[in-house]
């Protein structure tokens, strides 16, 4: 079988595509396959679709590949839904999940993401539980993706309402939490709705350290990304409450993840993460249509580190299991994730936050993938 990869550029984690390509290559080990050719393009931070469109085709037409796996958000997917459709071959895609997909996928096409919207919806209803006033706190960069706007769709079902939006900037040197202080002395929140990524969440977390106890008194509600566990581990902990809604961690137990996390580690010599898994998990989608065909990837399900994860036949996304989490002190002072409970998602849920549409006048803005930044 002949891969081919559309492989992403991240300034804040460079190893993102070597990363992918090491977990799907894990997984082919693990399950003794060996009669596997890769070939690789880079798409750089896939706002470019004519340039995504043409490195695929060249793939396609001067590599032979049999399948294409793309770091792709769903904005940046549609314009390659067309060449899958032509040429008859399998294309998956993987990302963080931090898009409400605007159009469901056609035959030869499948998503498999991090369930980053339905994270920040739970996230949400646990912010705005038992209707109380919320702080929606987020990044320049975080704010133009669809994360807050499903966290305050997920605040309303609990009854809760946004009592002040805090919208950081982006560069380091002029980074400030002032108008975060400010809202939280003069709009009575209760609790703190956050959704922050890469470095603007160190930065957030940093500043929450340098201030006074004030900026960390209320409980905090992470995006899952917030949570991520190799950023996690550079910064210090700046005391309080986090809470967080996450598709994985290193501390989930099960056979799969055993595997998973030895099989990273003899690869590539590092721990697992987000990017390995999102490898892994590809590979068990391409060794299913190679040995099966396309037709049984429609409610396939198969066990990874993150629990039993499901191509749902109608919307070709996955869904699997999220985690209740708190961000906590390690013991070098740093911050470090623990989950505390496994959240089971139905495919009735799943199709709820896939079908969800993004209201009327209502602008997100960023081309780029998710991460790629």
């Amino acid at each position: 079988m002949r891969i081919g990869l559309l492989l992403p550029r991240s300034t804040d984690y460079p190893a993102l595509g070597f990363d992918l390509l090491d977990g799907i290559k894990g997984f082919m080990k693990h399950s003794g396959v060996s009669d596997i050719a890769y070939m690789s393009e880079n798409i750089g931070y896939g706002e470019d679709a004519a340039n995504n469109y043409a490195k695929a085709e060249k793939l396609i037409l001067e590599g032979d590949v049999d399948m294409i796996l793309a770091y792709c958000d769903a904005n940046n997917a549609y314009p390659l839904y067309d060449l899958a459709s032509m040429t008859r071959k399998p294309f998956i895609f993987v990302d963080p999940g931090m898009r409400l997909p605007q159009q469901l996928p056609r035959e030869y096409v499948y998503h498999i993401t991090l369930q980053g919207t339905h994270a920040c919806s739970l996230a949400g209803q646990m912010a705005g539980d038992n209707g109380r006033k919320v702080l929606l706190a987020t990044s320049f960069y975080d704010g133009g993706y669809d994360g807050p706007y499903v966290y305050s769709q997920g605040l309303d079902a609990a009854g809760g309402a946004i009592c002040g939006n805090y919208v950081s900037g982006y560069k380091v040197k002029e980074f400030s939490i002032e108008q975060y202080i400010s809202l939280l002395e003069s709009s009575g929140a209760q609790s703190v709705a956050a959704c922050f990524s890469s470095y603007l969440a160190a930065l957030f977390l940093q500043s929450l350290k340098e201030t006074d106890k004030k900026a960390t008194a209320l409980p905090f509600y992470c995006a899952p990304f917030m949570a991520e566990e190799q950023l996690l581990a550079q910064i210090e902990y700046p005391g309080g409450t986090f809470h967080a809604v996450v598709p994985w961690a290193s501390d989930i137990d099960n056979d799969a993840q055993h595997s998973f996390k030895t099989s990273i580690n003899l690869i590539s010599n590092k721990s697992a993460n987000l990017f390995h898994l999102l490898g892994w998990e590809a590979g068990a989608v391409a060794l299913q249509f190679a040995s099966h065909g396309l037709n049984s990837l429609n409610d396939f399900s198969y066990e990874s580190p993150r629990g039993k994860v499901v191509i749902d036949a109608e919307t070709h996304y996955t869904y699997a299991p999220l985690y209740k989490g708190m961000i906590v002190s390690s013991t070098d002072n740093k911050c470090r994730l623990v989950t505390q409970e496994k959240i089971w998602i139905t495919a009735e849920e799943h199709k709820k936050i896939i079908r969800g549409k993004i209201a009327d006048g209502i602008v997100t803005g960023w081309r780029n993938n998710y991460l790629c930044i």
